[in-house]
């Protein structure tokens, strides 16, 4: 590791973002590459010197936190991340993504500190993985994490029959309950395993070994009929993708 750490904060909120920016300055082992408010912003950022820490916030406009690690993994970026966060809900993602620490606002400075010593640390003991980053790790697609009501509920993504965009929230069908996170459809189906998990309609996602018939409707629609009757489209835009699974 270099004396200098190039580090990124990215945070939407000014106040908490100028602050961290504070924080850092006096540190004479941080290398600060810029404070950015967008997930946007930070992917450019990235581009013009690859950090090896990211300080970063977990919900913002368009691209949250989540999507930003998956958009700088594609470019081949994997710092070490510190989430920095109002919500205390997402701590269990972030560590299942391999967030070094997750800092809950408010929070003091003692504790900022502690958390940027540890990434100094890690990073200093891995001096040689941060001169040619390794890929980072593939997420578990047996099961899913997930907060709700104080509790992590524990659900292995076989048991999962279907999935649908709701808003800013998805809701997951398993085992005749639904459960309903804040993700995108998109962030999910980078989750789970492909092999099993088919998108069939913009807001769809279905888990094929829970599909018992499939109907042809008008215009190159079709209808797909769950184990547990649930009917869902199959759009004729979608319809590609099922095609592997069939046999004819």
């Amino acid at each position: 590791m270099s004396a200098h750490i190039p580090t990124l904060v990215v945070d939407d909120e000014p106040l908490a973002l100028k602050r961290m920016l504070r924080l850092l300055a006096g540190d004479p082992e941080i290398d600060v590459l810029g404070g950015c408010a967008s997930a946007a912003e930070a992917i450019e950022r990235a581009a013009e010197g690859a950090p090896q820490l990211l300080l970063l916030d977990v919900r913002m406009p368009r691209l949250d936190g989540f999507g930003l690690i998956d958009r700088l993994a594609e470019r081949g970026v994997h710092p070490c991340v510190i989430f920095v966060t109002a919500h205390a809900d997402r701590s269990m993602d972030a560590y299942g993504v391999g967030a070094i620490d997750y800092l809950v606002k408010p929070f003091d400075d003692e504790r900022f500190a502690r958390a940027i010593a540890r990434a100094k640390a890690l990073l200093a003991s891995g001096a040689s993985a941060a001169a040619a980053p390794a890929a980072a790790p593939l997420p578990d697609r047996t099961r899913l994490m997930l907060s709700e009501r104080g509790r992590v509920v524990v659900l292995v993504t076989g048991d999962i029959e279907f999935i649908q965009a709701a808003a800013k929230h998805v809701r997951i069908f398993a085992g005749g309950r639904c459960f309903t996170l804040r993700y995108s459809l998109a962030q999910l189906e980078a989750r789970l395993d492909p092999a099993s998990f088919v998108r069939v309609h913009r807001s769809t996602l279905v888990n094929v070994d829970h599909i018992a018939e499939m109907h042809p409707m008008f215009h190159g629609d079709s209808e797909l009929v769950m184990r547990r009757g649930t009917r869902l489209t199959l759009s004729r835009r979608y319809r590609e993708r099922l095609a592997p699974f069939l046999l004819r």
